[in-house]
């Protein structure tokens, strides 16, 4: 939007719709850095929970 409407809006409404969408871009690699780090460790207990049903002394390694 800033580059489409960038010589009717001001200078200071360019800026703003920039950082804007800065903070939009920033906030949704956040969420999916956070969303893949939260799969990676239900990944890593499943496979653990798996391991363990597995293991026929499980409650002796702990």
């Amino acid at each position: 939007m800033a580059v489409m409407f960038g010589g009717r809006l001001g200078t200071l409404a360019t800026v703003v719709l920039i950082v804007g969408s800065l903070v939009c871009i920033a906030w949704t690699g956040a969420l999916a850095a956070r969303a893949a780090a939260h799969n990676s460790a239900e990944q890593a207990r499943r496979a653990e929970a798996v391991l363990d049903a597995l293991e026929p002394l499980a409650g002796l390694r702990r």
